[in-house]
């Protein structure tokens, strides 16, 4: 009898520490949720703040610099290739902030490029409201250059969207065509007229300059009303 109650005590207890243990582990993974969205809000905060305020000034200044040069280039071609230097110093710390923006996309990487455009395309959701779909092919044979150039191209493309397009859709696409890669970023906002559009006012240079790398153009077609289709074309057996 004696046994059958020690047993029982002894069943007792080893169910209300198994039931400490299940109630315990229930709250660290509540505490942990509540931590994680704490660290988003904050990122997201601290990126509004980078976008709102440094965001705009890097952008004057780089629209700036590429006024200046165009003015200097007759008169002092001496100093085209500096003015050059301090653009592209410019447009990466614009970049820095846009990979804080976003979530650090291009970090990503490593778990491959779908993953990394997919979240790219979540944050952008995120941030902006706007609806916006994304369509890969199942396997990509790209190396890590080039998927880290695909990358700061829908980057760019999408914030141009975020910031001036006032669209209410917009499109990743990537899909084979014969031997080459397509790359399109397309939405239906306002549009715009390119003749009046400063070269690096949309990031186009640095996105012209990533499409040379990976073997091809970068062209953009939009219209006023019309919305706007940035697309990257490049061979498939191009390696940087």
């Amino acid at each position: 009898m004696t046994d059958t109650k020690t047993l029982s005590q002894h069943g007792n207890r080893t169910q209300t520490q198994q039931n400490e243990a299940t109630e315990d582990a229930r709250h660290r993974r509540h505490r942990a949720k509540l931590y994680a969205a704490i660290r988003d809000k904050e990122r997201k905060r601290i990126a509004r703040e980078l976008h709102d305020e440094l965001g705009q000034q890097l952008t004057a200044l780089q629209q700036g610099l590429g006024v200046l040069g165009i003015r200097l280039k007759r008169d002092r071609p001496d100093l085209d290739d500096e003015i050059q230097r301090l653009i592209g110093i410019t447009h990466s710390a614009i970049e820095a902030i846009r990979d804080v923006q976003f979530g650090g996309p291009i970090g990503r990487l490593q778990h491959g490029l779908e993953n990394s455009l997919k979240h790219l395309v979540d944050d952008f959701k995120r941030l902006s409201g706007i609806d916006c779909r994304c369509s890969l092919p199942p396997a990509l044979d790209l190396n890590t250059d080039q998927a880290s150039h695909l990358c700061r191209i829908v980057q760019e493309s999408l914030t141009n969207i975020l910031r001036h397009a006032q669209a209410s859709r917009a499109a990743v696409s990537l899909e084979q065509r014969d031997n080459d890669y397509v790359l399109e970023i397309s939405d239906d906002g306002r549009g715009f007229t390119l003749s009046d559009t400063l070269p690096d006012s949309t990031g186009l240079s640095g996105m012209r300059e990533r499409g040379k790398r990976l073997g091809g153009p970068v062209i953009i077609f939009s219209h006023p009303g019309q919305g706007t289709i940035v697309q990257a074309i490049f061979p498939a057996a191009h390696r940087v």
